[in-house]
């Protein structure tokens, strides 16, 4: 089969990923992706148009899917693949906006490694993904920062800002929201050779190993870091199209949608 090429996103963040069929993909293109992925934190892959077998079969490629306790399976021949639904008439927030975030960071060392969606029906010029890209945001940040940070632990919480979020939507859904979740994570990951920060900004309640003074302080400072706008990508769907990310490099959210009617497929994968 062709080998893929790739050509970068907007501000060097995740890379598009060209010349692949995804109904019929072989091991040497699944790990080009692989380490496309590990390069650049997302990939984007347009108009696939998978059905749940195939999209299924994708995910296994490229990891172990999980069942997402927080959303319902697409079926029980599905139970991976989670329909996150916006309707016209929803007035509430979209799951997952607002806040930049790391997909369950609020999870110790079993937390799933990557979140992937594929565009079921995409309203036009609306519902963008936002990323923002962890590598770029240290690379940029100033060595007296890095000094600081290098040792820090984040405390990260499912009753953190974004919170309101799953609550609005696990009620809409009818589940019965579970206890706060509350794990420690590096705030400075290593990604293949490579240093990204994981601050989740949906997440993030506190931050340690660092002078106790300067906790606050830090911890606004880095959430302001990972939003500017020379780290952040808007990525815009088509029908089909599928994201794949991995949640130690890239941080991501949903932007606003408003009277109309959205569908995604999602597989969270260890």
């Amino acid at each position: 089969m062709n080998s893929i090429s790739i050509t970068p996103g907007k501000n060097n963040i995740g890379a598009f990923i060209n010349n692949i069929n995804l109904k019929k993909f072989d091991q040497n293109q699944v790990d080009d992706i692989k380490k496309t992925l590990n390069l650049f934190g997302v990939i984007f892959i347009k108009k696939q148009n998978l059905d749940p077998d195939s999209y299924q079969i994708f995910a296994k490629s490229i990891g172990q899917p999980v069942i997402y306790p927080r959303l319902k399976g697409l079926s029980e021949k599905f139970p991976f693949i989670n329909v996150i639904e916006r309707k016209p008439d929803d007035k509430n927030l979209s799951f997952g906006s607002s806040w930049l975030h790391q997909d369950t960071s609020y999870l110790a060392n079993d937390r799933p490694r990557y979140t992937m969606l594929m565009g079921i029906e995409v309203p036009t010029g609306q519902g963008n993904t936002i990323f923002s890209s962890g590598f770029n945001a240290y690379e940029k940040l100033p060595d007296e920062i890095k000094n600081k940070i290098k040792n820090a632990t984040g405390v990260f919480s499912s009753s953190g800002p974004i919170a309101i979020t799953r609550l609005e939507r696990e009620k809409e859904m009818g589940i019965k929201s579970s206890a706060s979740m509350e794990a420690e994570h590096s705030i400075v990951k290593m990604v293949s050779g490579k240093k990204t920060l994981y601050v989740s900004p949906g997440h993030l309640i506190k931050i340690k190993n660092v002078n106790e003074k300067e906790s606050d302080f830090l911890k606004n400072y880095l959430i302001d870091h990972v939003n500017k706008q020379e780290f952040i990508f808007s990525y815009e769907w088509s029908k089909g199209d599928i994201c794949l990310w991995d949640n130690l490099s890239i941080l991501h959210m949903a932007s606003e949608i408003k009277n109309c009617k959205r569908v995604m497929h999602r597989i969270t994968i260890k």
